[in-house]
């Protein structure tokens, strides 16, 4: 008997060693804390993100498809990404609120704009008036507003436009997939 206490004793500190290694690693990777009873518990992700990393990110941080894409035989000047209404939206890069308000067409919107590399950033459909106000700085992943279906939209989305110079001041819609892509990569 003290033959096999001998040989599963070093077996058990080995198994005790891995659960508890794979509960730190579990509240490492989750940003959570490990609650009493073991499992993990996760915080929210941050309405302002720590500096650093790429200079934009994806506008909808979770789940979405891809809807009707620039031009979509309309003259569409965006892509509609949708996701359930009241998914959070946020800003792609740090930059100054230059509209925010209500349009027929576009529902509640809000125009981001960077002067350094001159786009000009929109978020059309939310949900609800935005929360950020004209003349506002935004950082990197900053909350926009909450994915909505107002003004002339069928289901919940997120119709995003860039501009290269001022929107509808001058400048010049671009198709924002190939951006869009880049960043749903790694965000």
């Amino acid at each position: 008997m003290n033959r096999a206490i001998s040989w599963a004793s070093p077996l058990l500190v080995l198994i005790a060693s891995l659960a508890l290694a794979n509960t730190a690693q579990a509240q490492t990777t989750s940003g959570g804390a490990v609650s009493p009873g073991g499992g993990t518990t996760t915080t929210p992700p941050p309405t302002t993100p720590a500096p650093g990393g790429p200079t934009q990110v994806f506008p909808i941080p979770s789940a979405h498809t891809f809807g009707d894409g620039f031009g979509a035989g309309r003259g569409h000047q965006g892509v509609d990404i949708f996701a359930p209404c009241g998914t959070l939206t946020v800003a792609v890069m740090n930059a100054r609120v230059i509209y925010s308000g209500f349009q027929g067409a576009a529902g509640n919107y809000v125009v981001l704009r960077n002067k350094k590399v001159k786009r000009d950033y929109v978020y059309m459909h939310l949900q609800t008036p935005s929360p950020l106000l004209k003349g506002q700085k935004v950082v990197k992943g900053q909350f926009v507003g909450g994915v909505g279906d107002t003004g002339r939209a069928t289901g919940c989305h997120l119709h995003f436009e860039i501009w290269r110079g001022k929107w509808y001041r001058g400048g010049n819609a671009l198709d924002p997939m190939p951006s869009l892509l880049a960043w749903d990569s790694y965000s």
